[in-house]
């Protein structure tokens, strides 16, 4: 799904990015992706076209880059900002599957399938809202037909609790066992814990994501606290090694 541009990996290590200030070399070398996402807007909140420019522009070259569309319900709004996202020349572009009303939850995806965008997709799935995990496992082969190669499953509200607050660590298996028989790539979010990432990543999926877990007092509206984020990198950085060792062996 998302590799980095200087090494492989076989699970990368996705961290949101609330401002233009956390960025640096050394932040850098340490994940993945970038993922441009503002926690004071909402759930998957969206950066400022300007801003986003900025990061392109300084550090398209050096890593992957991807940023949230924001918490859109209404599919026309959400068509106009992906036209204006999709220019700018990102890695992935993450929406969420938000709907006013759920009898039209899909509809995004559908209009999505109408046009072809330049930038890969990422389809961001709430678990903590309406059953979707159980709904989109059973709508799974018509999400790939319209299109959608990457899902990340995540939590709308953050307060109420971490992904394994509302699915079991085999509902997530089974989930990416599933994706993996469709070739649509699966990533895991929301609150993840720094305990649980040994769970998390034995199960192989293609991105795991933080914010919390990488942050001052786990607030995901604090800054980055590089202690944090350098300890979890290395889980990556020991499990990938292993896995590339075992590859070659």
């Amino acid at each position: 799904m998302l590799q980095n541009k200087s090494k492989t990996a076989e699970t990368n290590l996705l961290v949101s990015i609330k401002d233009f200030s956390e960025i640096s070399d050394e932040l850098i070398n340490l994940v993945n992706i970038i993922d441009l996402k503002d926690p004071s807007r909402g759930s998957i909140g969206s950066w400022k076209l300007s801003e986003i420019r900025k990061v392109i522009k300084l550090y398209k070259s050096k890593i992957i880059i991807s940023a949230t569309l924001g918490d859109i319900f209404d599919n026309k709004r959400f068509l106009n900002k992906l036209e204006k996202f999709d220019e700018l020349n990102l890695d992935f572009i993450k929406f969420g599957l938000l709907s006013h009303n759920c009898n039209s939850l899909y509809d995004k995806i559908k209009l999505i399938s109408l046009k072809k965008y330049k930038t890969d997709l990422v389809c961001v799935i709430f678990v903590d809202k309406d059953e979707k995990l159980k709904k989109t496992k059973n709508k799974i082969s018509h999400i790939k037909d319209y299109g959608i190669n990457h899902i990340l499953l995540d939590t709308f509200v953050k307060i109420n609790g971490d992904i394994f607050d509302f699915c079991d660590i085999e509902d997530i298996e089974d989930f990416i066992y599933l994706c993996k028989e469709y070739k649509i790539k699966t990533g895991i979010a929301g609150g993840l814990k720094e305990y649980q990432i040994p769970s998390i990543i034995n199960l192989s999926p293609d991105i795991i994501g933080f914010r919390s877990a990488v942050c001052e007092n786990r607030s995901r509206t604090g800054m980055i606290q590089k202690k944090k984020l350098k300890k979890i990198s290395s889980y990556f950085r020991v499990f990938n090694n292993k896995a590339i060792d075992n590859a070659g062996a």
